[in-house]
This record gives C-alpha cells, structure tokens and sequence, in this order.
C-alpha cells in the first residue's frame, strides 16, 4: 500500500507538470485579434495615419502615426477613448494636405490594376515548420520570432509594375504563409500592404501587420 500511495504522488505530479508545460497555450489564452484601418497619408513628413482596434484582453483602439523622415522612421501610437470611434479622425483629413490614391483591386490573392501586381510569396513549408518548432521551444508570437530569425524570417510581396524600397513592417505582424487582406497605392510615392495571418500567437492572439514601401520608379508590366 505505502509503494502504491507514493507511485500515485508520482503519476498526479507527473500528469500536473506535464499539464502546466505541454498545455500552457491552451489554459492562458488572451484572444487578441486585430483589425485595421487606412485612414490617410498627409503631406509634408509623409505620415500614414492607420487605426488598430484590438479585442479580448487587449481591448481597445489606437492611433498608429508611422512619420517617413528623411533619415529614420519614427511611429507614435494613442489611445483612444472609446473603441472603434474612428470618425473624428477621419474628418481630420481635410485638415491636411494628402497624398492622392489609385484604386487597386482584389482579384483572387492578387491585387492588380493598370499600374502594377502584387502577389503575396509563395507557401514556404520549411518556415511554416520553424516556426511551429520555435513555438513548441517556448517561442511565443511575431515577436520572438523576428528576435530569433531578424530579415530571414521575413517573406515580402512580390511586386510587379514598380520598382520598390521596404521602409517599415508592423513588428506585430507575422510575414510568412500570409494573405494580403488590403492595399493602397499613392502613385509616384507609396504603397501600404495589410497581411492577414491566419496561425495564432501563443494565447490565441492574431499576427496581422501591413508593410510600407516607396515607390521608387516604374517600369511597364506589359512587354510587347
């Protein structure tokens, strides 16, 4: 009886640690899932002006102002007061000089007009598999990811039309095996490429992010 009791101490300890280790995504689950919002480019240091609202415990909407300046890029993030009340800052926009913007459409994954084609990559199965690696090594979101890989954990658009220069990522965002949920092209200046990334972060928390790039000259997709 005395072996019996102390081997039953040893499987309840075993199955409790093994609970606490294997399970943790499963029993601390945050559930934050993002969506965006492309408000508008004002003139002078070009500035995208981009809302974010957040659900489950990181409820709440906030005000990304991502500044190109000559050297550096600087973002500044407010809050708002109540969530999802995006129309102030809309109206704002007549306020500012703007960068003008040229309809691209959706057609498929691919969006396209007369001007240019962007493709997200290709399904790249060996990143898929590091990454699901790293998180069962106690990795967690986009974050520790990019500590681990930095630019090769990274897959870009391919664009076709412009010729482009990558000036800033959402860190949050997850670039791999990722559709392209939005984009706005600002001809002659600059295009802003939203990614939906369909894996969960550790708690249940989506990795979605957009891309800046400068348009930095064209080039004809159409050869005769």
């Amino acid at each position: 009886m005395k072996h019996l009791k102390y081997l039953s101490i040893f499987i309840l300890f075993g199955f409790l640690n093994f609970s606490t280790t294997e399970n943790s995504h499963k029993l601390f689950t945050t559930n934050c899932h993002q969506t965006f919002h492309f408000l508008f480019l004002s003139e002078g240091s070009p500035t995208f002006w981009i809302g974010e609202d957040n659900t489950g415990e990181c409820e709440g909407s906030r005000l990304l102002q991502v500044a190109i300046n000559d050297s550096n890029i600087s973002v500044s993030k407010s809050e708002l007061n109540e969530m999802y009340k995006w129309e102030k800052i809309r109206e704002m926009k007549s306020v500012f000089r703007n960068f003008d913007e040229k309809t691209i459409i959706q057609n498929g994954k691919v969006w396209e007009n007369v001007d240019l084609k962007i493709d997200p990559p290709h399904y790249d199965s060996l990143l898929n598999k590091e990454f699901d690696d790293h998180v069962l090594a106690r990795g967690s979101n986009a974050f520790s990811w990019y500590d681990l890989k930095g630019k090769d954990g990274i897959k870009l658009p391919t664009i076709e039309g412009v010729k482009t220069e990558l000036l800033f990522s959402y860190r949050r965002g997850l670039y791999i095996n990722y559709d392209i949920s939005d984009v706005h092209y600002l001809p002659n200046s600059y295009i802003i490429i939203f990614t939906h990334q369909p894996k969960l972060a550790v708690g249940l928390d989506t990795m979605h992010g957009f891309f800046i790039f400068r348009i930095e000259g064209e080039y004809s997709r159409h050869k005769n």
